[in-house]
């Protein structure tokens, strides 16, 4: 048996146990049809990229599941059939995703356990010399406050040339 998934968009002015419903009949059809639902995700209501049927808002639903090339086709006929759905898309697994889904599930049912901690040897306390008091305000030179206040004088050309 293949994987698909299916993701579909459902009128948000539905009230929820409306949406359930439907979900649980999309899940009842692929049942009955001899498929296994793996996985039943709801998203959620969110703003539409445009509008469908003058909506702007959609109930976000997926559903993973086992079984043969007929029940997609089941699925379809449904969506149509009903006018709730707005949108629809229905696709099989490649086997690079189900071959990361199994290596995922493969790491998930090891456990594993924590690597021992090993607390480093402890040293004994070293002493070190205390650092030398900085020099007090007092004691930097200051220059006298007259140098302070003059500013360099700008030295005046030299011309050699006069006449």
């Amino acid at each position: 048996m293949a994987i698909y998934e299916t993701i579909f968009i459902l009128d948000s002015l539905m009230p929820p146990k409306e949406i359930d419903a439907t979900i649980e009949r999309f899940g009842n059809i692929i049942a009955s049809n001899g498929g296994k639902v793996r996985k039943v995700d709801k998203w959620g209501k969110r703003r539409l990229a445009y509008e469908i049927h003058k909506k702007q808002y959609g109930f976000y639903g997926s559903i993973e599941f086992e079984g043969t090339g007929n029940i997609p086709k089941e699925l379809e006929s449904e969506y149509n059939f009903n006018d709730k759905v707005l949108r629809y898309l229905t696709y099989r697994y490649e086997k690079r995703k189900l071959k990361a889904m199994a290596m995922d599930e493969e790491g998930k049912s090891i456990k594993q356990e924590p690597a021992p901690v090993v607390e480093p040897p402890k040293k004994a306390p070293v002493e070190t010399p205390e650092p030398k008091a900085a020099p007090a305000a007092e004691e930097v030179k200051q220059e006298p406050e007259e140098k302070q206040n003059e500013a360099p004088q700008p030295e005046e050309p030299k011309n050699e040339e006069k006449n």
